[in-house]
């Protein structure tokens, strides 16, 4: 496998497929989180069974910093809270930047203790793409707002549904 022989060396991973096998999701995001410590920026598929591999890429990859995660199995939805709580509790100081696509399903509780838990670190990027997901309430962008207007999310912020 190409991320096995790196030597380490890949600062930046684009992986996105229009079919997502778990088996096959597990060994990538394993074989990234053994081989690659210097990882800075990834992009990839997740299923529900692979949130604790994200959670070992953030243990073993202290430089990342950008994370965008898609979920592509239509006929479910992703609990967000949970990785929600990896990345407050997981990532490295400097990760600042996370992309979700519209399956991602936040409670309104989760959302707000994140960014309160997230308070005093770097402003994140909290990239979401919600406009095309009926998930996302006018609560959840009332405390995205709040949240953008404190600082707590990074005014640099691309894609932020409801607010920007």
């Amino acid at each position: 496998m190409f991320i096995e022989n790196s030597y380490g060396n890949l600062r930046k991973i684009s992986i996105w497929d229009l079919y997502t096998d778990q088996v096959y999701t597990k060994i990538l995001l394993k074989a990234i989180a053994k081989n690659c410590p210097k990882i800075e920026s990834l992009k990839v598929n997740i299923l529900l069974e692979n949130l604790d591999d994200v959670k070992n890429i953030f243990l073993n990859c202290t430089r990342l910093n950008k994370l965008s995660l898609r979920f592509n199995q239509s006929d479910l939805e992703v609990n967000g809270d949970e990785i929600l709580d990896i990345l407050v509790n997981y990532s490295p100081k400097t990760f600042n930047n996370i992309s979700f696509n519209e399956d991602f399903v936040f409670s309104v509780n989760g959302l707000e203790n994140f960014f309160e838990k997230w308070r005093n670190r770097i402003p994140i990027k909290f990239n979401t793409r919600f406009d095309r997901s009926f998930h996302f309430t006018q609560e959840h962008i009332t405390i995205v707002r709040k949240y953008f207007d404190e600082g707590v999310i990074d005014k640099e912020t691309k894609y932020l549904y409801g607010v920007k």
